[in-house]
């Protein structure tokens, strides 16, 4: 099941703590085309894209038998690898009308797009969101690394019996036009993904031969988002459950709330999806504390250190961005007033800044490509 729309700046909002949006930022920096374009001259910009930082993808992998099934070759191969994870893209899941949209929410988010109806996104925030993305991608990496095997065998043994009817699929084209409920589960990664459909084959041959929405792969703050399913892809699925069903939601249901949720990348309960839930799951979303150990900071300190970046941007010069990567950007544990700890990182600091217009695009993405990211622009 798709999680209700959680709006990029929701998803900023709750991941980047204290933002207020603004429309001083750069609309747009590169057309990853090598050349300057023409921009309304209110956003005017120079495009600047090194030879060495225009996307990049890996040759496509030939066709591979797996469950059944011929695969083609797909252009982001047959595994998840972070080089090609959340791989940018201009276009909204869901567009928002200007019409049907209040006025300060329609201009808070003019940062986020390259024109005026809000149809594409803007290189900054593919730079931003991909970058969350990427923070939340190694967080969870080191969290199946940490997880036990024999308790992973144990859930979804447990979910097995609580679906009662499972069985294990050898050959997916058996359960072409099948309605059920199916496990896809991920043993490299100690994880299972719980889901129904009216045609259990096609369902999940979506799975494999899609992606996440590029506004959708932070889900809720990037400390706690849970991975994306459809980020992985075909050849990570190493073994499939299924149940035949004229109800499918109910077995869905039933399997889902057996879950333990450690080892479990549903980001929603499992069942049919009512108004309420929708709801109550796009003001909460699930979230998953992914083992961190962090070292601790107070208000205080965190203030003092927002303090001391800032004035770092504000001087300038030529080699900022690079002074920026070489800051400590370890996660630190914030201790508020209330009693309530929130993730934060110097890292955080510096997009915001972006997000503020404080620091342009390019030295943006120079900052992270000092910090050993690769900046990939869309496919023309």
């Amino acid at each position: 099941m798709d999680e209700p729309l959680y709006r990029p700046t929701d998803v900023l909002l709750s991941a980047l703590d204290g933002f207020d949006s603004g429309r001083d930022s750069a609309r747009d920096w590169s057309e990853a085309s090598g050349g300057p374009r023409e921009t309304p001259a209110r956003a005017r910009v120079t495009v600047w894209e090194p030879e060495d930082q225009k996307p990049r993808r890996k040759a496509v992998q030939p066709g591979i038998n797996h469950f059944g099934e011929q695969l083609r070759g797909h252009k982001l191969g047959h595994r998840m690898t972070r080089e090609l994870y959340g791989y940018p893209n201009r276009s909204p899941h869901q567009r928002l009308k200007r019409e049907t949209t209040r006025k300060a929410l329609w201009e808070s988010t003019g940062w986020m797009y390259r024109d005026e109806d809000h149809t594409r996104f803007s290189d900054l925030y593919l730079l931003v969101n991909r970058d969350l993305a990427l923070v939340n991608y190694n967080m969870s990496m080191r969290y199946f690394a940490s997880l036990d095997s024999g308790e992973f065998e144990d859930a979804l043994q447990a979910v097995l019996s609580a679906g009662r009817t499972f069985k294990s699929v050898e050959s997916l084209p058996d359960w072409d036009g099948v309605a059920g409920a199916y496990i896809m589960v991920f043993d490299e990664y100690k994880q299972f993904y719980v889901g129904q459909g009216s045609d259990i084959r096609k369902r999940i041959k979506q799975h494999w031969g899609g992606k996440k929405s590029f506004d959708r792969l932070v889900y809720g703050s990037h400390y706690g988002s849970i991975l994306p399913v459809d980020e992985l892809r075909a050849m990570d699925t190493t073994r499939i459950y299924a149940a035949r069903s004229q109800n499918p939601y109910a077995v869905e249901q039933r399997a889902e709330g057996a879950a333990d949720q450690r080892f479990c990348l549903n980001r929603m309960l499992g069942g049919e999806a009512t108004p309420l839930m929708l709801m109550l799951t796009g003001l909460n979303p699930r979230a998953r504390a992914h083992g961190f150990a962090s070292l601790t900071l107070s208000e205080k300190d965190q203030r003092k250190v927002k303090k001391e970046i800032q004035r770092l941007i504000e001087r300038g010069g030529p080699h900022f961005a690079e002074q920026l990567a070489g800051l400590d950007l370890g996660i630190y544990s914030v201790a508020r007033k209330d009693g309530e700890q929130r993730f934060w990182s110097r890292r955080d600091e510096v997009t915001v800044a972006a997000m503020r217009g404080r620091i342009g695009v390019e030295q943006y993405a120079e900052f992270l490509t000092g910090i050993g990211e690769t900046v990939v622009w869309p496919d023309k």
